[in-house]
């Protein structure tokens, strides 16, 4: 993977929180001093709650011109698994991308039923199970995806370390409580991630 340009397509559905998760892997590129240069936006139908959304983020050292969708992108950030069955992401990942699933899952049974290349390295994590362990949960029933799976994408891309991820994930919140639960689920994640 050329580190001077890396391209993250994040497929989710709506609420899920695809487009915040977007913004701030930016926002925590540009902190690390690294990718002086970012970029994210969304790509969505209809809006509404639990219609697909992809959210697409540029990191780069160098100046970025291309303002296209990505469709060709070093790492693949799939928020509901559900996605898998109805889309086929894993065709425009690169061959030696990086790819993240929130599922229950194992990373072996996973590459199998969908085809993953074995050049593609491959990352699961029960996003579920940390949200209800530790209560990050939306309304206080829906699970947050989005700063849990940042959590997992800074062990899988460590370019992006978990320090500065997580404060950028906290700065996305004004409320301290909220702000700390949501970097304590980032931190679950980056510790409970299988990669295979």
């Amino acid at each position: 993977m050329d580190n001077s340009l890396v391209t993250i397509a994040f497929y989710g559905r709506g609420g899920q929180g695809a487009v915040t998760a977007a913004n701030i892997l930016a926002k925590a590129g540009y902190k690390t001093g690294k990718f002086p240069h970012v970029m994210a936006f969304p790509v969505f139908g209809p809006e509404r709650r639990g219609a697909p959304v992809s959210a697409y983020t540029r990191i780069s050292s160098h100046e970025i011109y291309d303002r296209d969708k990505i469709y060709n992108p070093d790492i693949i950030v799939i928020m509901d698994p559900s996605i898998l069955k109805t889309a086929n992401p894993t065709s425009t990942l690169k061959k030696d991308g990086i790819m993240l699933v929130n599922t229950h899952e194992d990373a072996i049974s996973l590459r199998q039923k969908h085809g993953i290349p074995p050049g593609v390295k491959l990352g699961t994590v029960d996003i579920v199970k940390i949200c209800l362990d530790i209560k990050l949960l939306i309304g206080g029933n829906t699970p947050v995806f989005n700063t849990p799976v940042l959590g997992a994408l800074s062990r899988m891309f460590p370019q992006i370390p978990i320090d500065t991820m997580c404060a950028a994930i906290k700065e996305n919140f004004s409320n301290q409580k909220i702000a700390d639960l949501n970097a304590e689920g980032a931190r679950r994640a980056h510790e409970s991630i299988v990669i295979n």
